[in-house]
């Protein structure tokens, strides 16, 4: 899970500096794989470790984060690149998401978390 969101990171960083069209796409490719990789298995993981009588009110609470929360930093998004360009606002955005990643390597319960089989 952390590999596959480091991957993603990283390509979010690098995707305002590609030169060309299919580049960014092969780029925003790489960032939907490992990306969404890593937040299945979060997701999967999150929903394991709830017990019984909360896993819907813990799938709804990260739900509304995840895509609730999200949209309202659009306008701040926009308004960074309008000011700074896009390349330091992508960075730092890749380095708010790696945040997770450093809190995930951090955490022995999480690095040794695992799905059952």
């Amino acid at each position: 899970m952390a590999v596959g969101e480091l991957i993603g990171c990283l390509a979010i960083a690098a995707l305002a500096h590609v030169p060309s069209v299919p580049a960014a796409t092969a780029v925003g490719l790489v960032i939907g794989l490992a990306a969404g990789l890593g937040g299945a298995l979060r997701g999967a993981l999150l929903q394991v470790t709830a017990g019984p009588a909360y896993v819907g009110r813990v799938t709804s609470v990260a739900t509304l984060v995840g895509f609730g929360v999200a949209p309202l930093a659009f306008p701040l998004v926009g308004a960074a690149v309008e000011r700074w360009w896009a390349g330091p606002v992508f960075a730092v955005c890749a380095a708010i998401c790696a945040l997770g990643v450093v809190v995930t390597l951090c955490s022995a319960p999480l690095r040794r978390a695992e799905l059952p089989r």
